[in-house]
């Protein structure tokens, strides 16, 4: 009898067994499913948020160039020319130069989410380099700008003095506005390859789906 009874037992235990470890990976399964998933709608959002961000800050960068260099030509021009005979010549030229006003709040949010943790190395080192230029035109042009018109620096015994600095702050800054372009452009590359690859997009579909954000 308890022979009989273990043989109706063990069999039904080993099906409820088995049932409840198919729904235990089945839950895992899909609770992977799920974080995969948030990870990738993560990813894209981000992604999409850089690219706006990067073209919109490369905008600026390239509207402000042009003039800035040629503010940095009339400077020069003058200086040869001795044609800049007190302070407030040069404060009105410097003061004349455009700062792009360039955003950071993709990267910040994606640093402050730890959204860069799940992204490709190479978009992550990337992006690093490209708000990192930007960080250091901004400090740059902050900084020189500001060291320039201290009133000890503007005096007229010092006026030579005051137009050189001026020259190399408008040669640092317009340099700077060439390379962030670049790096914007770069940047851009990265971001269009990185999705292409994630989503085994063709290269042609990936700068489509670029094209929309």
């Amino acid at each position: 009898m308890p022979t009989s009874a273990f043989s109706v037992w063990l069999p039904r235990v080993m099906f409820e067994s088995a049932l409840i470890t198919v729904s235990i990976l089945l839950a895992l399964g899909l609770d992977e499913w799920r974080e995969d998933r948030q990870a990738e709608e993560t990813i894209e959002i981000a992604i999409s948020n850089f690219l706006r961000e990067i073209r919109q800050n490369k905008a600026r960068v390239d509207d402000s160039a042009p003039f800035n260099r040629g503010l940095r030509e009339v400077l020069g021009q003058r200086h040869r020319d001795g044609d800049i005979d007190s302070t407030s010549d040069l404060i009105d030229i410097v003061e004349s130069y455009n700062t792009a006003v360039l955003q950071s709040t993709a990267w910040e949010t994606a640093l402050a989410t730890g959204s860069v943790t799940i992204m490709d190395y190479h978009l992550v080192t990337a992006l690093s380099l490209t708000y990192g230029l930007q960080n250091r035109y901004q400090q740059t042009t902050r900084e020189g700008l500001a060291d320039i018109m201290r009133p000890r620096n503007l005096t007229s015994e010092q006026l030579d003095v005051a137009v050189y600095n001026a020259l190399r702050y408008l040669d640092n800054a317009t340099t700077m506005e060439t390379e962030l372009s670049v790096v914007y452009s770069e940047a851009e590359t990265v971001i269009v390859d990185t999705w292409s690859s994630m989503t085994d997009m063709t290269p042609e579909e990936a700068r489509a789906w670029a094209s929309l954000r």
